[in-house]
């Protein structure tokens, strides 16, 4: 009888996960998108800085909708955590459970994604400028982790435990990548203002002249 067709879940207890190429292979590309990510980042913090009255998105009544989209990534993020601990605990159940769970929240944040594009992008070409190609490198990573997503729960319904041992890190790897990122751009874009960074890296600057 096939695994595809196999009735119960007879997990192998040798061990609680394997190294895989795909994983390392996965990070170098993560680390890849972050310099073409890095850029849209930098002009949103460049183009703030030199004219603030002009590139500044002011979404009025929503403006806290960036908030809670990385609420739900951090959500999303930490539920998914979860569930690779049960995976490494071989407790498959609550691990379907948790993967259920964390594939709902990943949409929800798509969703608010996709909400900051248009509302961006009716809000002319200043705001696409700053902001547009931001959200979309972070629609491209909801978009890996809703795929991967996809085929993790598609290989376990196969009761695959191999391919899962290899899919369950890497899918891992794209969404701690998509929290720790969409955090940093949140605070770096929303949080922090133009001024205070400039004091900050100015503050950074006196250290280093001071111990040299």
């Amino acid at each position: 009888m096939s695994a595809h067709h196999a009735p119960d879940w007879v997990p192998h207890r040798e061990g609680t996960g394997i190294k895989h190429d795909g994983t390392f292979a996965t990070w170098l590309g993560l680390i890849s998108f972050t310099f073409f990510m890095g850029v849209f980042v930098a002009a949103n913090v460049y183009l703030r800085g030199w004219a603030p009255e002009k590139f500044n998105v002011d979404l009025g009544q929503y403006a806290d909708m960036p908030e809670y989209t990385t609420l739900i990534l951090l959500v999303s993020g930490f539920i998914l955590l979860l569930a690779g601990a049960a995976f490494r605990s071989n407790a498959y159940k609550r691990f379907q459970a948790l993967m259920i769970l964390a594939t709902l929240a990943i949409f929800g944040y798509g969703i608010a994604l996709m909400w900051l594009i248009v509302r961006t992008y009716y809000m002319g070409a200043e705001a696409w400028t700053t902001n547009l190609g931001i959200y979309a490198c972070q629609m491209i990573l909801a978009i890996a982790c809703i795929v991967f997503m996809f085929f993790t729960g598609k290989v376990y319904a196969e009761r695959n435990e191999k391919g899962l041992r290899v899919l369950v890190p890497i899918t891992l790897s794209i969404f701690l990548y998509t929290v720790v990122t969409g955090l940093a751009v949140f605070l770096i874009t929303d949080v922090i203002s133009i001024q205070e960074f400039a004091e900050w890296c100015g503050t950074k600057l006196n250290i280093i002249e001071a111990t040299e």
